[in-house]
C-alpha cells in the first residue's frame, strides 16, 4: 500500500470519528429549557434533535424550538420566549381597575371602589399562566346601620334596616340638659356614623365670685350652657381681665374670671412743697391735697390734687420755682439780667427781663422787644 493511500484512509478515518462525536447539555435561550426527557440526558448522540419549551408565564415569540447535533456542536437557537401577556382583567360597575406595573405574568391589578361604594372580595388579581388569577370582586353601594341612641337624648329621622352613603341625622337632648359633641353624624365610606355620637349633660357654672365687683348684665343664678353675665368693679377699683363671661360645656367660665384691684395714686412728690391739707398715704379716688411751696418759692400751677379712678392725680402736679437772687451788690440805677427763658414773668410772653436797682431797692423791670406789655404783674 502506497503512502498516498494511506493518508487517504487516515482522513476518511478521522472524518467519521469526528462525525460520530456526541453533543454535550445544549444551553438554552432566556426563559425557555428543553421540553420533555431530553432535559434528564447528559449526552446527546449526532444527528440528534431537541426541542425547547418555554419556561411558565413565557409563550413563544418566533423561531423554531428544534436544534439539532451535528458533529458534536449543537446549531443555534431560534426560540424567542416573552413574558406572557393576561391584557384587560375586565370591568368593575362602580369602580376602576388600577395596573401599577403592566398587565404581564406576575403583575398585579387593583380595584378600587367609587366613592361611596365599598368592595366585595379580594382588592388585587395577579397575571398567572392561564390569565387573571382570582374572581373579580364587584363594588355594592355603602350602608350604615342606625346609629345609637343616647341617654336623655334622641336623633332624627329614623330608619329601620340602613341608612345610605352621606344620609345625615341630628341629635337632641331633652329639657335640662346639653349637646356635648357633634349634633349632625354621617353614614361614611366605610359604612359607620362618624364622628362618634354626642352625650346629652347637665352643665352648671357656678356663680361667679369677683371681690369688690357687681353684676351689671345677665341674669341671676343658675348658670346653664352658654349663659353670658358681665361684671364690673366697684368705685375705687380696676378691672384686670375682661368682664363679660360665658358658661362653657365644661361648666366653668370663660375667659378666666378677672379681678378687681384697689386704685391708689401715688405719693405726690413736688419739690420745695409741704402738704397742708389732707391725710398722708395710701391715697384713694376721690382723696384731696393741698400743697403749699416753701418760702421764697413761686408756685406754677394748682396746689389743691384729686386722685382719679384711673390712679392720677388731677390737675397735674404743679412746680416750686426758686426765686430769684439779684447781686446785692448792685449800685443806684445799675442793672442785672435774669433769663426767663420758658416762664413768662409777666403778660403773655417770655423775654429778657433786668432787675433795676432803685435807692437801695431791686425794682424789676420787663423789657419786650418790638411789642409792649399789655397786662400788669
Amino acid at each position: 500500500m502506497g503512502l498516498t493511500s494511506f493518508l487517504l484512509l487516515s482522513s476518511v478515518a478521522l472524518a467519521i470519528t469526528a462525525q460520530a462525536q456526541n453533543c454535550p447539555v445544549p444551553e438554552p435561550g432566556p426563559n425557555m429549557n428543553l421540553k420533555g426527557n431530553d432535559i434528564l440526558q447528559n449526552t446527546f448522540p449526532d444527528g440528534t434533535t431537541v426541542s425547547f419549551a418555554c419556561d411558565v408565564g413565557y409563550q413563544a415569540a418566533g423561531g423554531s424550538p428544534l436544534i439539532t447535533c451535528n458533529a458534536g456542536s449543537w446549531s443555534p437557537v431560534r426560540l424567542k420566549c416573552q413574558r406572557k401577556n393576561c391584557g384587560s382583567a375586565g370591568e368593575v360597575s362602580h369602580g376602576q381597575i388600577d395596573y401599577p406595573q403592566d398587565t404581564l405574568f406576575g403583575d398585579t391589578a387593583v380595584i378600587i371602589c367609587d366613592q361611596g361604594y365599598q368592595l366585595v372580595g379580594q382588592n388585587r388579581l395577579t397575571c398567572g399562566k392561564d390569565g387573571w388569577e382570582g374572581r373579580l370582586p364587584r363594588c355594592e353601594a355603602v350602608t350604615c346601620r342606625p346609629p345609637p341612641m343616647i341617654e336623655h337624648g334622641n336623633y332624627n329621622p329614623k330608619k329601620e334596616e340602613y341608612y345610605e352613603y352621606r344620609d345625615v341625622v341630628m341629635y337632641s337632648c331633652q329639657n335640662d340638659y346639653t349637646l356635648n359633641g357633634s349634633k349632625s353624624l354621617s353614614c361614611s365610606e366605610n359604612g359607620n356614623f362618624m364622628p362618634d355620637p354626642p352625650q346629652c349633660v347637665v352643665v352648671e357654672c357656678e356663680n361667679p365670685k369677683i371681690e369688690n365687683a357687681v353684676r351689671i348684665e345677665g341674669p341671676p343664678p343658675p348658670y346653664r350652657y352658654q349663659y353670658t353675665v358681665t361684671y364690673g368693679c366697684k368705685s375705687g377699683y380696676i378691672m384686670i381681665g375682661k368682664g363679660t363671661l360665658v358658661c362653657g360645656i365644661d361648666g366653668r367660665w370663660t375667659p378666666e374670671l378677672p379681678q378687681c384691684q384697689s386704685v391708689e395714686c401715688e405719693d405726690p412728690k413736688i419739690e420745695n412743697a409741704d402738704r397742708i391739707e389732707g391725710l398722708p398715704p395710701p391715697y384713694r379716688p376721690q382723696a384731696r391735697v393741698r400743697y403749699q411751696c416753701k418760702s421764697g418759692y413761686t408756685m406754677i400751677g394748682q396746689g389743691t390734687l384729686v386722685c382719679g379712678i384711673n390712679g392720677r392725680w388731677t390737675p397735674e402736679l404743679p412746680q416750686c420755682q426758686s426765686p430769684v437772687t439779684p447781686d446785692p451788690n448792685g449800685s443806684s440805677h445799675s442793672k442785672t439780667g435774669i433769663d426767663c427763658s420758658g416762664v413768662a414773668l409777666c403778660g403773655r410772653s417770655n423775654t429778657y427781663s433786668h432787675l433795676l436797682c432803685l435807692l437801695s431797692l431791686w425794682t424789676l423791670a420787663i423789657q419786650r422787644e418790638k411789642t409792649r406789655l399789655s397786662e400788669k404783674c
